[in-house]
């Protein structure tokens, strides 16, 4: 559902698709965390018509390793773990930007960075409170 809220960019592909991603590797662990975040930006990308092209795969890859990496980092069970956690995931998905220089340029990337750093930290945010706010109400 995520895909089709969009958040104010020059590429139609930054959405609150990495929400869930994040949410799900706080809360299931880094294997769930990877499935949804490369999914979510897939599903993005279709709903947009993949504008960077095959570009999108290794996105989805790198927002898979985000996930993998928020899930894997939260599991260290510290009381600053989720922020680092999230932390570690808004910089691998903003530094994804660079992927996106051979269809858009140096220039138009170096723009495109502030949008998506923007968007990261929301979708690290909403996972946060969701995180927070239903890490002691189900039985997992």
């Amino acid at each position: 559902m995520g895909s089709f809220i969009h958040l104010p960019s020059p590429i139609g592909t930054v959405a609150f698709d990495s929400w869930p991603g994040f949410f799900a590797a706080l809360y299931f662990g880094p294997f769930d965390g990877a499935i949804v975040t490369g999914l979510g930006h897939v599903a993005t990308s279709i709903v947009n018509g993949f504008p960077l092209g095959i570009l999108h795969l290794p996105i989805a890859l790198g927002l898979a390793f985000a996930g993998w990496a928020i899930g894997a980092v939260n599991r260290i069970r510290r009381v600053w773990s989720p922020i680092a956690a999230l932390a570690i995931g808004i910089a691998i998905n903003t530094g994804l930007a660079v992927v996106a220089i051979p269809v858009i340029g140096l220039p138009a990337t170096v723009a495109f960075i502030p949008f998506l750093f923007v968007a990261a930290c929301v979708n690290a945010s909403l996972a946060g409170f969701t995180y927070y706010a239903l890490r002691r109400k189900l039985p997992f």
